[in-house]
């Protein structure tokens, strides 16, 4: 027998039991003082109880299920969210790529990815401390909020680093959006302290080749993001662009960005 079981039979015992005792006592009480019921009394009585044992214990039992409800919901925010911009995390991502890339399969648009880092975001740390760098990736995280592709998702996968994914009528829309992307957190400025800082991000995108996962598309999402910020950062670039071989890093060593 399972833990579950074993629970779910002991409530069931416990309801049973408090139910028949919230009948029988009152009945009890009841012949106490009057110890003969004529046929009237026991119809209302078989009326009366239920109606004041029922919702009382459905009341119980409908804030019990509302509480574990309110936790499941909470639990399930704490394991896709992140908890400094409040995007979704790198868990429900990669979810919800994997769910626009099965609408692609059947003709819903051009999956396309984006990996965006913000650039010499070490220089802010290093030169206003770790609450302004909070501060600015939290304003990215609203400003890729707004700008996120329409039916799509903006993430934060973790330190400077935010995805997006979405589906678009062609390459040439996904290349749109996220120039835009990059437009819109250039064109703002996160405010620490009364000190205006200056935002720019990198940005490199894919569209994905029929087949290809969705790890595939993020590693030629990601060599593009490389060479955007090797070529002046501040720029959305498309992995097709990319006309270099790119030498694929060692494992277990992240390249420096900034």
């Amino acid at each position: 027998m399972t833990d579950d079981l074993r629970k779910a039979l002991i409530v069931g015992a416990v309801i049973t039991a408090a139910s028949i005792a919230a009948s029988v006592i009152p009945v009890w009480i009841w012949l106490q003082f009057d110890p003969v019921i004529d046929h009237a009394s026991v119809y209302i009585s078989c009326i009366v109880l239920p109606a004041i044992i029922a919702p009382t214990c459905s009341f119980f039992l409908l804030r019990a299920q509302m509480r574990a409800e309110k936790l499941a919901r909470e639990n399930d925010r704490l394991a896709n969210s992140d908890q400094l911009t409040g995007l979704p995390n790198r868990r429900a991502f990669f979810a919800a790529a994997e769910t626009l890339r099965a609408r692609a399969k059947f003709g819903g648009g051009v999956l396309a990815c984006a990996i965006a880092d913000l650039d010499h975001f070490k220089l802010v740390n290093d030169e206003f401390g770790h609450d302004a760098g909070d501060a600015v990736l939290k304003s990215v995280g609203g400003v890729l909020l707004e700008t996120a592709p329409p039916g799509g998702i903006a993430a934060r996968l973790g330190g400077e680093e935010f995805a997006l994914v979405g589906l678009f009528e062609s390459k040439a829309a996904a290349r749109a959006v996220f120039n835009q992307v990059v437009a819109s957190v250039g064109a703002s400025t996160c405010d620490h302290g009364g000190t205006l800082l200056s935002i720019k991000i990198s940005l490199g995108f894919a569209a994905a080749e029929p087949g290809e996962s969705i790890s595939t598309l993020m590693s030629r999402a990601d060599r593009a993001l490389y060479e955007a910020k090797r070529t002046g950062r501040n720029r959305a670039l498309a992995a097709d662009e990319v006309s270099e071989p790119m030498r694929v890093p060692a494992p277990n060593i992240r390249r420096a960005r900034g």
